[in-house]
């Protein structure tokens, strides 16, 4: 199925492209990693300091290992998955610190909602796999949360799952966990998001963790924005070639470290509040950038990340509603094969929420049924029938329709479908509301995955031996 929301010409397509090369040729990008610069000045590099210098070929050369689809394995096989195909892969929000409560409070995020999320992505059936960090915990030592986290997911999801990339050790810990599980890792069971530092720079923890992955040859997000405006140019052309070129220099480098190694491209951008300076998520803007990324994913033949469903509310509102349907239906529609945020976020990333969580669900279930192929079969003409039937248009007591009605169309989980009347006595209307109740009955039917108990041990002991227990 060909997706696709704005037809971008070859020509602005090798625009972009040849500005971000001469970017990378004459200005560079900043790599304060000495074994990564190492790894550069081996194969010939320039370097001056921490810039590193691309040249065109070494760009090139890159972009021919980059498998164009990979498969993701799951701890349950059924929940495997391959990205770069036509399917539309969707994981929850990925490192806010609170939890905003349906009375607009918000709070620190604790553990304890870290697992609750876990349980819902596992009984999700919109979500693909789980985020590394669905929500940061603050009950839990900062260095050592990664370990919590990550045990939550191994145990109470059997989905696909994403690993730390927050230090050198995190990614050694993902790998050593994952392991446990799998054994000798052979083949991409790990999804790791690496995001660049704007304007063209890289953290240095980000780096190691690339070298990790690559080295272990897991799949990773390499991931570069700006807001524009500020830390990159105020137009949105500035700031596709500024973040294109960081994209690049990292997936360079992990071709350098393991050729063949997976690689999903990632580029956003978001303007800059010229009132207050802050960072606008959700926009117009953000959205055109969603568009685009999946146009050069697919110039560059390589599967592509997209935001989710942002927005800048802190509430079930119609803003949340509007900028969070905008966000998702335009990566959808666009062509991208992966999204990150695509439940249960608010207020720039900054929180997430279990009721938005749950109506964004119905909202990526419903993208989800817009996007498959409508069904032109035999049966689906149903020719005989409409023949037999002439003009009674009863059509209700018909076998063909008893046959498909249970799945025929989309059926939401919280979108109210009544006649007035009825809505008016309907207790409670309002969708946070109907939300919380859901939530309930989510966490209370949740039925944990099986698992080896000698694997559950081992992985409880390697994180209590890691956190000093």
């Amino acid at each position: 199925m060909n997706r696709v929301l704005f037809n971008f010409d070859n020509k602005i397509l090798d625009q972009i492209h040849n500005s971000s090369l001469e970017l990378l040729k004459e200005t560079g990008v900043r790599f304060p990693n000495k074994e990564a610069l190492d790894i550069f000045k081996l194969h010939g590099f320039k370097t001056h300091g921490d810039m590193v210098f691309f040249l065109w070929k070494d760009i090139e050369k890159a972009l021919t290992t980059v498998p164009e689809t990979f498969e993701l394995h799951a701890r349950n096989r059924d929940n495997s998955f391959v990205l770069g195909d036509d399917s539309y892969r969707m994981a929850p929000g990925y490192g806010p610190p609170f939890i905003i409560e349906n009375s607009g409070e918000m709070r620190p995020a604790m553990l304890d909602d870290t697992k609750k999320f876990c349980k819902l992505v596992q009984t999700s059936k919109a979500l693909d796999f789980n985020s590394s960090i669905v929500a940061q915990p603050n009950d839990v030592p900062a260095e050592t949360a990664h370990l919590d986290m990550l045990l939550s997911t191994m145990l109470l999801t059997d989905k696909p799952l994403m690993g730390s990339t927050s230090s050198k050790t995190c990614a050694q810990d993902s790998l050593e966990m994952a392991q446990i599980i799998w054994g000798n890792i052979d083949k991409p069971i790990m999804l790791n998001l690496v995001d660049s530092l704007s304007p063209l720079q890289y953290a240095e923890e980000m780096v190691d963790s690339l070298l990790v992955y690559s080295r272990a040859k897991q799949p990773l997000i390499i991931h570069s924005s700006c807001s524009m405006g500020s830390s990159g140019p105020i137009t949105l052309a500035g700031s596709l070639v500024i973040s294109n070129a960081c994209t690049l220099a990292g997936i360079c480098l992990t071709q350098l470290v393991n050729p063949g190694t997976p690689i999903v491209y990632g580029l956003g951008g978001s303007p800059t509040d010229m009132k207050t300076g802050g960072y606008v998520n959700a926009s117009p803007e953000d959205a055109k950038h969603t568009a685009i990324v999946t146009a050069l994913g697919k110039y560059y033949h390589i599967p592509c990340r997209s935001q989710g469903a942002l927005t800048e509310a802190f509430e079930l509102n119609y803003q949340a509603g509007m900028e969070s349907s905008m966000m998702l239906t335009t990566a959808a529609l666009s062509g991208a094969h992966v999204s990150l945020h695509a439940c249960g976020t608010y207020g720039s990333m900054l929180a997430m929420s279990f009721e938005k969580f749950l109506a964004d669900e119905d909202l990526c279930n419903a993208i989800k049924t817009l996007m498959k192929p409508v069904e032109f079969s035999e049966d689906a003409f149903a020719m005989d029938m409409i023949k037999k039937l002439g003009t009674s248009g009863n059509y209700l007591i018909e076998p063909h329709t008893a046959k498909r009605c249970r799945s025929e169309f989309y059926i939401p989980d919280l979108n109210i479908r009544a006649i007035h009347s009825k809505w008016l006595k309907m207790e409670p209307r309002q969708m946070d509301q109907r939300a919380s109740q859901l939530l309930e009955k989510r966490l209370s039917a949740y039925e944990k995955p099986d698992i080896d108990p000698s694997v559950e041990t081992e992985l409880i002991k390697y994180v209590e031996i890691k956190k000093g227990q």
